[in-house]
């Protein structure tokens, strides 16, 4: 297990923030839905999955390796694009100071998801283009 943690380089570790990074984003959706605020609960499914794949870069990085990082990247997308379209709702009645149909209470909240949400993204993407082991002589 050590041997393996040797080898690993900064792809790896850029994927690993971003799946922790991911989670920090599901718990603060979760804590978003307990306040009434939307949201589906694909949002959990695509980031789960983006992580257990990002963690299995850890056991295999062999020529699948890459599909396993860029699939992670677009599962960070969909839960990024389905956790800002439950709260656009929320956003215009914060930015017109006009309550039709969100929560404008709930914004500064739809704000953090997309902010966690997309620096998990910008890592996973980060981390297709960098290598993620060292390479055996």
């Amino acid at each position: 297990m050590m041997e393996k943690l040797r080898k690993k380089r900064l792809g790896y570790w850029l994927a690993l923030g971003a799946a922790l990074i991911a989670v920090i984003g599901m718990i603060i959706f979760a804590v978003y839905q307990g306040k009434g605020g939307e949201g589906t609960s694909m949002i959990y499914v695509f980031a789960l999955i983006g992580i257990v794949l990002q963690i299995a870069l850890f056991f295999y990085d062999g020529k699948l390796g890459d599909f396993l990082a860029i699939g992670a990247a677009v599962l960070y997308v969909l839960a990024l694009g389905y956790s800002l379209e439950g709260g656009v709702g929320n956003i215009t009645d914060a930015v017109s100071n006009i309550v039709l149909f969100g929560i404008a209470e709930l914004a500064p909240m739809n704000y953090m998801i997309a902010i966690v949400f997309g620096i998990s993204v910008l890592l996973s993407i980060v981390s297709c283009f960098t290598k993620r082991e060292k390479e055996t002589a």
